[in-house]
């Protein structure tokens, strides 16, 4: 692990520390999760639409790849919901994961949340799992967990129509609450319609029996966040 990484792993686990520890004003504040999420840091990138966190990228390639704004929101409103078990599908380096579950861990010392990728790319997960509450199932499909009932599945991970679509009818459409990345990634229309064609049509065909909730904040429709939390 590089000088660059060592460093922003270390301040990372002590954001997580952070939430994990933080009292219950400091846990139902928007602006204290906002904090911790532009002190985590995002991945060093040039994207133009992210230009207002330039001060908040890390040095090396650990780091959120969240529009750090909608995360907050996101975050916010999944902390309310009860959940013990989870899935996140496509956790590549694994920053998010560690992030999320320490919302979640923080919400419900007994959560466990399960880091679910096609490969192993993950940077420190043994330092995370120290204190964090994460399952690893590297080089593993959805395939792998098909029908398998998680409070909450969070889809991140092939972002072709196809691929989300294999992912919703595997673990998706079991678990009580649903989370979608990239709502609003139009680069990616190319596959099918993507991430926002999957989407939308994962709305029109839960918006009577599921309480939908999209998270955007970019100056153009990039990124984005959709959640989806049962009500029957």
């Amino acid at each position: 692990m590089g000088l660059d990484n060592i460093r922003d792993v270390r301040n990372g686990i002590d954001v997580c520390r952070k939430i994990l520890s933080s009292s219950d004003e400091e846990f139902s504040s928007r602006r204290f999760i906002l904090d911790c999420i532009l002190d985590f840091g995002i991945i060093p990138n040039n994207w133009a639409l992210m230009s207002r966190f330039g001060a908040n990228r890390n040095t090396s390639l650990f780091g959120l790849i969240q529009y750090p704004t909608e995360f907050a929101d996101f975050l916010m409103a999944l902390s309310r919901v009860p959940i013990e078990s989870a899935i996140e599908i496509g956790v590549f380096r694994g920053a998010s994961s560690y992030f999320i579950c320490s919302v979640l861990q923080r919400a419900n010392k007994n959560v466990k949340y399960t880091m679910l990728d096609i490969e192993d790319n993950v940077i420190a997960f043994d330092e995370f799992s120290r204190f964090l509450n994460i399952i690893p199932a590297f080089k593993k499909t959805s395939d792998d967990f098909a029908g398998q009932k998680f409070d909450f599945a969070f889809i991140d991970g092939d972002h072709s129509y196809e691929g989300v679509n294999k992912d919703i009818i595997n673990i998706g459409n079991f678990a009580k609450c649903v989370a979608f990345h990239d709502i609003y990634g139009h680069e990616y229309n190319n596959l099918n319609g993507g991430v926002v064609r999957a989407w939308r049509e994962f709305v029109q065909a839960h918006c009577m029996d599921m309480s939908i909730m999209e998270f955007s904040h970019a100056p153009e429709q990039w990124m984005g966040l959709g959640l989806a939390i049962r009500t029957d």
